[in-house]
């Protein structure tokens, strides 16, 4: 076998198209290309992505497309989540219109009660506010306790477009207490301003689907039952580009497609809880990815 070589995506294409590919060959896909610094190897015809050089080993071709009407993910009964115990959560997130709330998921507590993350980029009153809210449904009733991790209109207008991670931990201890979640960003913290109100939003779990539906792109969604630190969320972060998550032992983590050949209905999960999750009113597949 020769020496790896450095291909971009239309030498990818050619290499098929002119029949010139030797089954076993490996190439690096060069600066630029969609997939830049993964290792290919060509194989009848297929090519088998097995290494990256910018996402620590793992592939990543795929996200779910959320309408923003009424398809989400449920991920079914998970024990990890309760107001009484620490967990963490991590994904990724490109949304299409930031202005309706959007829901990136429902995380149940019990049968009755549960947190909410989503997105908001209105002020108003004490009880909306800019970049990420975490906890009660943002509305004007004051009765709630709300859960707005972020009031920052600078934060909201950059999570207006393009792909974003967060990680938001909980410390377990009091879902009331103004101190008791932190927001990452992009790998940078952002504290909580506000007491985390636990809302009555029916039975289940979802990704992309709260009080109000997601609409874009959601990838690599993962839960841990525990409060993950800074540097964790910084090194989850990986400067832009999604990386392993094993060594964290997250309960579940849904890759939105790369481990379901981007096809079907199920999202198969990686973590030790065994939740997959089920694609539900049609969400759809998508090449696009953080990169």
């Amino acid at each position: 076998m020769s020496d790896i070589s450095l291909i971009n995506d239309s030498q990818q294409s050619a290499i098929v198209t002119n029949g010139i590919g030797k089954n076993g060959e490996i190439y690096m896909k060069a600066a630029g290309s969609t997939d830049a610094g993964a290792l290919v190897v060509y194989d009848a015809g297929n090519w088998r992505k097995f290494a990256d050089e910018a996402s620590s080993g793992i592939a990543n071709d795929y996200s779910v497309d959320f309408d923003g009407a009424n398809d989400y993910m449920d991920f079914g009964t998970n024990t990890t989540i309760n107001s009484s115990s620490a967990f963490s959560v991590s994904a990724w997130f490109n949304v299409d219109n930031i202005a309706g709330y959007p829901s990136i998921c429902l995380l149940k507590t019990n049968l009755t009660n549960g947190f909410l993350i989503g997105l908001a980029n209105t002020t108003g009153g004490n009880a909306i506010y800019n970049g990420v809210w975490f906890g009660s449904a943002p509305t004007g009733d004051t009765t709630q306790f709300k859960g707005f991790a972020t009031a920052n209109s600078t934060l909201s207008a950059t999570l207006a477009s393009g792909w974003h991670h967060l990680v938001l931990t909980y410390d377990g201890v009091n879902p009331q207490a103004s101190s008791s979640t932190t927001v990452y960003i992009d790998g940078t913290a952002y504290a909580s301003t506000q007491a985390v109100g636990l809302g009555n939003y029916g039975t289940g779990n979802y990704v992309g689907k709260g009080a109000y539906m997601f609409n874009g792109l959601i990838d690599e969604f993962a839960l841990f039952d525990s409060e993950l630190s800074s540097s964790d969320a910084t090194d989850i972060y990986n400067s832009g580009v999604p990386a392993s998550l094993t060594s964290y032992s997250p309960v579940g983590w849904w890759r939105m497609g790369d481990d379901d050949s981007g096809t079907g209905t199920t999202i198969t999960d990686q973590g030790s809880g065994g939740n997959d999750g089920t694609l539900t009113n049609g969400p759809t597949f998508s090449s696009s990815v953080p990169s």
